[in-house]
């Protein structure tokens, strides 16, 4: 049974159950007969796998999901399984880190960056069923502080976060784009933004190694692919390996955007291109700090402008995938 406290949904849990989160407003469950399904099939597979009948609560607030993994947390949850996009991953992940409390997703967003990586079907239906014989596995997560002016702000990535392009790209692409074309919107959007690249002086430290140049876009990532489940990253990002990727771009045209792009599709070892203007870097702790601010992301979010500093937790949750 699910109660209503001060406008946040509060639900019971027997020890042994699950808790699963779901976001009404993602891009795969706000056809209300699909939701149904996918809710009806939850139910049964976590039943025959738990022993206890899951409890279910719906938001699309990340705010809400705090109080209610707490609780879960408190009370012995087996699991909290995500229905949503990375956006609800992140809020639950955040609440979980450290707890050892695995961690399930069902792919409903956009992106789905997290169950593509770590090999969860992109079918909603299908990763319900992996559910029933997953097991858990530790990954890395991230923490990225904003700073702008005297102001800073600290949040949990699981993918990673970013300044610049990225960061545009993110903020411009609406909701409605993204619903009627999935993740191709993305592509859309970038292809208008294109014509209008900057490249920003940046004082980049990695580890204590500083790295001085012009930068389009920054990414530090733990986990991510180009095309999420189709095209990876030849050198590809390891969220097991207790360090964050950097990736930097630099270009200030279309075509110099396209060969750092190339570049950092092809490349198989770290370091910088002839011309400098593509790295690749690995390191546990990274800070940017641009001399004009820069847009900021933390997994697909906005994150204001500023500077942006990044530290790895190794191994801080516990993530279900499918049984090899």
């Amino acid at each position: 049974m699910t109660e209503a406290t001060a406008g946040v949904p509060r639900t019971r849990l027997s020890c042994a159950s699950s808790l699963v989160i779901i976001n009404p407003a993602a891009s795969r469950t706000r056809d209300p007969a699909t939701l149904a399904a996918l809710t009806e099939r939850v139910e049964v597979v976590l039943l025959e796998r738990d022993g206890a009948r899951p409890e279910l609560a719906e938001t699309a607030s990340g705010e809400a999901v705090r109080p209610l993994v707490a609780e879960a947390v408190q009370r012995g949850v087996s699991s909290v399984i995500a229905v949503g996009g990375d956006g609800t991953v992140r809020a639950i992940a955040a609440s979980l880190a450290d707890t050892r409390i695995p961690l399930g997703i069902i792919p409903a967003g956009t992106g789905n960056q997290v169950a593509a990586v770590m090999g969860i079907p992109r079918s909603p239906l299908a990763a319900v069923e992996a559910l029933a014989t997953a097991q858990p596995r530790s990954i890395d997560l991230g923490t990225a502080t904003v700073r702008s002016g005297d102001e800073a702000s600290e949040a949990v990535f699981v993918i990673g976060c970013g300044a610049g392009f990225d960061a545009q790209l993110m903020t411009a692409t609406s909701s409605s784009l993204k619903r009627r074309l999935g993740p191709a919107a993305y592509f859309v959007r970038a292809v208008t933004l294109v014509a209008h690249l900057t490249a920003v002086p940046c004082r980049i430290t990695v580890d204590g190694d500083v790295l001085v140049t012009e930068a389009t876009a920054v990414l530090i990532g733990n986990m991510g692919q180009l095309v999420p489940g189709r095209v990876d990253l030849r050198l590809p990002l390891d969220p097991t390996d207790g360090l964050l990727d950097l990736i930097v771009v630099g270009a200030s045209n279309a075509w110099a955007g396209i060969r750092g792009l190339a570049d950092q599709l092809r490349r198989t070892q770290l370091g910088a291109s002839a011309d400098g203007r593509s790295v690749r870097l690995r390191g546990q702790r990274i800070a940017v700090e641009p001399e004009a601010d820069m847009p900021l992301e933390i997994d697909g979010d906005p994150a204001g402008r500023g500077a942006l500093e990044a530290a790895i937790r190794p191994r801080a949750m516990q993530l279900l995938v499918p049984a090899e």
